[in-house]
C-alpha cells in the first residue's frame, strides 16, 4: 500500500553545506540538531558563504575560499507532527570544489545527496520520479543518528529530466513494507542548476 505525503505538508527550504554533506556520508559521528536548525559548524565549514541565492523552492549557495568554492542547491521537505516540523526528505545537488579534468570540463559532475529518516528499508533504495517518470535510483550509503544517506552522481540525462520537471516524488519503502511517496517541488531547480553548473566547471 502506497502512501502519499502531500496534504498538510509544510515545505521548508534549507541548505546544507557541501562539505558537511561529505562529512555526513563518511562519518557516523555527524549529527543535526533535532529542531531542523543548521548543525553546528565543523572547522571545515568555517569559511563564510561567498554566494547565496533563492530560486523559488530551491536555494543555491557556495562556501569556501575564492578559487576553491564548494557549491550546492538544496531543498528540505517537512511535515508537521504533534505541532512540530519534522524533516522527511533533504535533497542537495552539489558540485565538486576542484575543477574536473580537461576531458570532463564540458560535463561538470553533479552529486545528488538525499537524507531520510531512520526506519527505511535499505535494499530498496530511494527512487526519484519527475512528472511521473522515473529519473534516478539512489542506493543508501550509510545511516547514523541523523538519518539514512543516499547518494548518486547525476548524468546529463538525469539532470535534464529534473530541470524540465515541475513536480517530483521520492519513493521510499519502510521497514514494515509500506511504500511512501514523498512529493517535492522542482520549481526553480533549472535556474539554480544553471547557476551551479558553471561553478562546477570553473
Amino acid at each position: 500500500m502506497k502512501k502519499f505525503l502531500k496534504s498538510g505538508m509544510t515545505w521548508v527550504l534549507w541548505t546544507i553545506g557541501p562539505i558537511l554533506i561529505s562529512i555526513a556520508c563518511a562519518s557516523p559521528s555527524f549529527s543535526q540538531s533535532p529542531d531542523g536548525q543548521e548543525p553546528e559548524q565543523a572547522p571545515a565549514q568555517s569559511a563564510p558563504a561567498l554566494k547565496s541565492q533563492k530560486f523559488d523552492d530551491w536555494y543555491y549557495r557556495c562556501t569556501g575560499s575564492a578559487g576553491a568554492e564548494a557549491c550546492e542547491v538544496a531543498q528540505v521537505a517537512q511535515v508537521t507532527k504533534d505541532g512540530k516540523p519534522v524533516n522527511i526528505l533533504t535533497l542537495a545537488i552539489s558540485a565538486p570544489p576542484a575543477a574536473p579534468s580537461e576531458k570532463d570540463r564540458d560535463k561538470p559532475r553533479l552529486m545528488l545527496t538525499a537524507l531520510l529518516p531512520l526506519n527505511v528499508f535499505l535494499p530498496s533504495g530511494l527512487s526519484i520520479k519527475a512528472d511521473g517518470k522515473p529519473v534516478a535510483k539512489l542506493d543508501y550509503r550509510n545511516c547514523n543518528q541523523t538519518g539514512c544517506w543516499a547518494q548518486l552522481a547525476l548524468d546529463t540525462k538525469m539532470t535534464a529530466a529534473l530541470k524540465k520537471g515541475t513536480a517530483a516524488e521520492g519513493l521510499v519503502r519502510l521497514m514494515n513494507g509500506q511504500d511512501v511517496n514523498i512529493r517535492f517541488s522542482l520549481k526553480g531547480l533549472k535556474p539554480a542548476l544553471d547557476e551551479l553548473q558553471p561553478a562546477a566547471a570553473k
